[in-house]
């Protein structure tokens, strides 16, 4: 009887306030599937980006590994390790790439400059003798701060990436942006 009032009220027919019930309801549930999927895969995102960036800070810790090494012993395991590490960076950044284009450049920009900058301070490293003592264990002459400004470029990225409007990025914004870093004296030109 309600609804014979409700489309009588409103000159629409019964049907009609049926169908126009079940259009929203409808309407309503696709919302709520676009919205889990979009929740799914912005955790699976997220979890991507932050494994990926684990990945650089691994690499970041074997100027200390290298220089802390016990024995020439351990080099074998601490060298195979570390290529492992390689491979792992070059997987994310094809992955990363390929899930976000902006992403993928910034983890690729992230990665090349901490090569650029850890992997002479390893190099180094293995000039080094073993520290046979726990009182020779403290590592002074690494210093890896200047990658701070282009680590936090891809957590901008992939911020801006997971946001649920993003804001289109101009060509403009990435010159900017780009000009800023190399303002640092990290060398982007």
């Amino acid at each position: 009887m309600s609804s014979a009032l409700l489309a009588a009220g409103t000159g629409i027919g019964r049907w009609e306030a049926i169908l126009i019930a079940a259009a929203v309801s409808a309407c309503v549930a696709l919302l709520g599937i676009w919205q889990g999927a979009r929740t799914a895969r912005q955790d699976r995102q997220r979890r991507l980006f932050g494994e990926a960036l684990a990945a650089v800070m691994e690499y970041r810790e074997y100027p200390y590994i290298v220089r802390r090494r016990a024995s020439d012993k351990e080099r074998s395991d601490i060298s195979r390790a570390l290529s492992g590490v390689q491979g792992s960076l070059n997987r994310y950044i094809a992955i990363l790439t390929i899930e976000s284009r902006p992403v993928g450049e910034a983890y690729a920009l992230l990665v090349e400059q901490t090569r650029a900058v850890a992997g002479p301070r390893i190099a180094e490293g293995w000039d080094q003798r073993p520290r046979a003592e726990w009182a020779d264990m403290r590592v002074n002459d690494v210093d890896l701060s200047e990658l701070e400004p282009v680590t936090q470029a891809f957590i901008r990225a992939a911020r801006q990436h997971l946001r649920l409007f993003r804001v289109r990025i101009t060509q403009r914004h990435a010159v900017n942006t780009f000009r800023s870093l190399n303002s640092t004296g990290l060398g982007f030109e």
